[in-house]
């Protein structure tokens, strides 16, 4: 069986989303926040990583559950449901990383399911050059306990705002009539439930340079994307305090008297920091 790279999707902006639900040449599916895994059922089962790493001793409760599985080979997304409600890391955070009589341990007690969302290989046959929809119609008559097919939704604009509101990771937009592509591919647009808003920035870190990081009030933190003459100048300007302030994830940082404001886009705000913030401005310097 074949190991090469698996479909990636684009990143969207949730203003397509009227226009791509008008055009009705798109179908949308719930974006899960676990681990990728691309699942090789035959003879052997292996199950595989993004990187193209087996991760069969991580997850056994997913290799078992495959052996129930028609062969083929599967693209989906690892997710423990009982791991839902943290939603500032992805839900197999410390899986990858744990030893193999551990993972036996975690796989009885938080199960990870296989929310399967593509087939490339089916009983013997290459599926990927066939359109999307009829892929989706051969993993949805799979019942098997652990692997769940993603199936598009049927309301995605309502959907989208009970997202917003709960803080849910976001949707996945894919072509209909597309091929799987083992590639980034336009035909899969990655519309996450970003929020952006403005803070106030009290301190910064120096761990790579000078400024690495901004530190906002609350000890939330983002990387300082500034290069060339607005790095040079943020640097002239700033005023130090000279004493040190905590990080809300336990990093010390330096005080300063500037009073700087930071337009920062983010996908979940949580106790110990902002989940892929990103600087989008930053005003008084």
């Amino acid at each position: 069986m074949r190991t090469e790279k698996c479909m990636l999707a684009q990143a969207g902006d949730e203003k397509q989303i009227d226009q791509m639900i008008a055009s009705g040449n798109w179908k949308f599916t719930w974006k899960y926040d676990g681990e990728r895994g691309i699942l090789k059922v035959g003879e052997e089962i292996t199950l595989y990583n993004r990187s193209g790493k087996s991760i069969n001793t991580q997850f056994p409760e997913i290799v078992e559950m495959a052996s129930h599985l028609p062969f083929g080979v599967f693209d989906g997304e690892i997710y423990v449901s009982s791991n839902a409600s943290n939603k500032d890391k992805p839900t197999t955070s410390g899986r990858t990383s744990v030893n193999e009589a551990d993972a036996k341990l975690l796989a009885r007690i938080k199960p990870a399911t296989f929310m399967c969302f593509d087939v490339l290989e089916y009983e013997g046959r290459n599926v990927e050059n066939e359109p999307y929809e009829n892929r989706m119609e051969i993993i949805s008559k799979i019942s098997v306990k652990g692997f769940e097919p993603v199936i598009p939704i049927k309301n995605p604009k309502e959907i989208w705002t009970q997202m917003l509101s709960n803080g849910d990771e976001g949707m996945v937009a894919k072509r209909i009539g597309s091929k799987y592509a083992h590639c980034r591919s336009p035909d899969w647009i990655k519309l996450k439930t970003f929020v952006e808003d403005d803070f106030d920035v009290v301190g910064i870190t120096s761990e790579k340079r000078e400024v690495s990081a901004l530190v906002l009030r609350g000890g939330l933190k983002v990387n300082c994307a500034l290069d060339g003459a607005s790095y040079t100048r943020l640097i002239s300007s700033l005023v130090k305090e000279g004493t040190m302030m905590v990080c809300a994830d336990g990093t010390l940082a330096t005080r300063i008297k500037n009073k700087l404001t930071a337009k920062v886009k983010y996908l979940h705000k949580s106790e110990t920091g902002l989940r892929f913030p990103i600087l989008r401005d930053l005003e008084g310097f």
